[in-house]
């Protein structure tokens, strides 16, 4: 294992679990925690957070009771930590690139009013973007920004919206998402580079600042064979 003193210990152990997991098939279980502390001369709650890691960065999955297993590279799969498209693009080393399909201030509607606590015939700032990985698509996303006193016309819609809506001062905190499974329709399927009707995720999400104001509304379609979301859940309260 890398001596680094500069870098954590955990990252250490997880560079070399993940050199393990390369020598690996996608879906082959790793050896279990005990064993990766013996083989790496560390403490479970050591190896334990290097394989936190990795699940962050979508290189290895757990499934309860079972093990830690090696990831499909073909598939991002995403944990319930709230990140932006790009961050998660680039936490798995991959390169996100985005096509701008419309970008217009528009009137928000019942439904989006709704969401944002506004009213109906509002102001808002509507984006629909085609998110690429490596030249891939990947999603479709449509967002809406309430008004929050910034010009909207200073909005790069090609590049990340919560680095730039924090830079203007308001920060994304948390979310409120449902994730649905749909099929995927004709403008949706050549988009995404797939059969009409291929399965497909749709993420709707309402993202918060720090004291609960509703900062954006977005719905996401994502490629069904290309993306997955991890839930860990507990039976017990608490």
């Amino acid at each position: 294992m890398d001596t680094d003193t500069s870098r954590p210990k955990y990252e250490l152990v997880a560079d070399a679990i993940d050199r393990r997991a390369g020598e690996l098939n996608p879906h082959d279980a790793l050896p279990s925690e005990r064993e990766l502390m013996q083989q790496l001369n560390v403490s479970r709650m050591t190896v334990r957070r290097a394989i936190e890691q990795l699940v962050r960065r979508g290189l290895v999955y757990q499934v309860h009771g079972s093990g830690t297993f090696v990831a499909d590279p073909a598939v991002v799969t995403k944990t319930l930590h709230l990140t932006s498209f790009t961050e998660d693009m680039v936490q798995r080393g991959l390169t996100p690139t985005t096509t701008v399909l419309s970008s217009a201030t528009t009137q928000a509607t019942a439904e989006v009013a709704r969401r944002l606590g506004i009213q109906p015939g509002d102001e808002v700032f509507c984006l629909e973007r085609l998110r690429l990985a490596d030249g891939s698509p990947m999603a479709l996303e449509r967002v809406h920004l309430p008004p929050l006193g910034i010009d909207f016309a200073t909005i790069d819609p090609a590049t990340s919206l919560y680095a730039q809506m924090e830079a203007r001062g308001w920060t994304v905190e948390r979310a409120a998402q449902t994730i649905e499974a749909v099929n995927l329709d004709h403008t949706q399927a050549r988009a995404l580079d797939q059969a009409v009707g291929a399965a497909a995720l749709r993420v709707t999400r309402v993202s918060f600042n720090d004291a609960g104001q509703p900062v954006e509304h977005a719905m996401t379609i994502y490629r069904g064979d290309r993306y997955g979301y991890d839930l860990v859940i507990s039976r017990h309260a608490g």
